[in-house]
């Protein structure tokens, strides 16, 4: 079955293009497959930026081809919204879209009010799954997003919650788990159990050291294209690529979830050139 994966939060900061540039990098390149990209947050948006196809001078290629760069629009702008669906003409075999913060209601609107339901109805038509990929930090209102996720999609699609490592190790998600207090109280928990019921999965991305990400951001680049940028000392190459290992490892531990067939192996590692 083909796969589309949305990636989103309804808050900003919790990491969600960062989950989105790691998981383009491994299935376009770690494991060599058709992904058709698309970032939803316009000419702003950081997946185009990081991942988004450029001519010989350096600048972004316009327009772009989604399944060799990043395809680009605005899911704010209704006349721009009906991507979203217009993506399922590529036939694609995989479609990942990073979607803006706050992107639940826009999503609603894609076919005009009728909610979700319509397009979901065109992604079933052509033999598409949907899985929505909520990134959650370790606060309180990042644990309701899944919850938030869940009470516009339903039943209809497959859930995954990334963890995001960056704001503390996997049991520090107090909100998303429950804890007890120290008043022997229990609080939170209730986006773990939704998630359960629903057969859903997470998953923990690890983070990536504040130094090397913004090494990432000054000169532009992918994690696996900085795992060979000469500007970057050895080290730091070796610890971006221990972060794309790892995360690679969590994503094809959810498997089909996000378009990874448990039987396909991963491609050969990328050896690059050491300056």
């Amino acid at each position: 079955m083909k796969r589309a994966i949305f990636v989103m939060s309804q808050k900003g900061g919790s990491g969600k293009t960062t989950f989105s540039r790691a998981l383009l990098d491994h299935l376009r390149f770690g494991r060599g497959m058709a992904v058709a990209a698309f970032d939803a947050d316009g000419q702003v948006g950081q997946l185009l930026q990081y991942y988004g196809a450029r001519d010989a001078e350096g600048r972004l290629a316009a327009p772009q081809d989604p399944l060799r760069g990043v395809g680009v629009f605005d899911l704010r702008r209704r006349e721009e919204r009906g991507l979203v669906v217009d993506a399922l003409d590529l036939g694609a075999q995989t479609l990942l879209f990073d979607f803006p913060a706050g992107c639940l209601d826009d999503l609603t609107r894609v076919l005009g009010r009728g909610g979700i339901g319509p397009v979901l109805d065109e992604y079933d038509r052509e033999g598409y799954r949907v899985t929505v990929a909520v990134v959650v930090s370790n606060v309180q209102s990042s644990a309701g997003n899944v919850l938030a996720a869940m009470e516009v999609f339903r039943d209809r699609v497959d859930y995954v919650a990334v963890k995001n490592l960056f704001y503390g190790k996997a049991e520090d998600f107090l909100f998303f788990d429950g804890f007890t207090g120290a008043d022997g109280l229990l609080y939170g928990g209730q986006a773990r159990e939704a998630l359960s019921r629903r057969g859903g999965t997470v998953l923990a991305m690890p983070a990536l050291p504040g130094r090397e990400y913004a090494l990432c951001d000054m000169y532009c680049l992918g994690f696996r294209e900085a795992q060979g940028h000469p500007a970057l000392r050895r080290s730091e190459r070796a610890t971006i690529a221990r972060f794309l290992e790892e995360c690679g490892t969590a994503v094809d531990a959810a498997g089909p979830s996000l378009g990874c067939a448990a039987d396909k192996p991963a491609a050969p590692a990328t050896r690059w050139p050491l300056y």
